[in-house]
């Protein structure tokens, strides 16, 4: 049986602290990758934009999972 909502509300606010982080490493990254001009270093912009974006997903679809269970 899930977790009272009340008693999963600090798993809930730290989930959406760390949707807001990810949301902002993954501008940086958009920003970075829009500026960079080396050809040495598209790569390594390019991993950190894809890695980004992945953790922004993946932490994304865990809170709708748990706004899924507690409506």
């Amino acid at each position: 049986m899930p977790a009272p909502l009340k008693a999963r509300q600090p798993e809930v606010e730290a989930l959406v602290a760390a949707l807001k982080e990810a949301q902002e490493e993954w501008e940086a990254a958009q920003s970075l990758f829009a500026e960079v001009s080396d050809p040495d270093l598209v790569d390594q912009v390019i991993y950190r934009l894809q890695a980004a974006e992945r953790k922004y997903m993946y932490l994304w679809k865990k809170l709708q999972q748990k706004w899924a269970r507690s409506g």
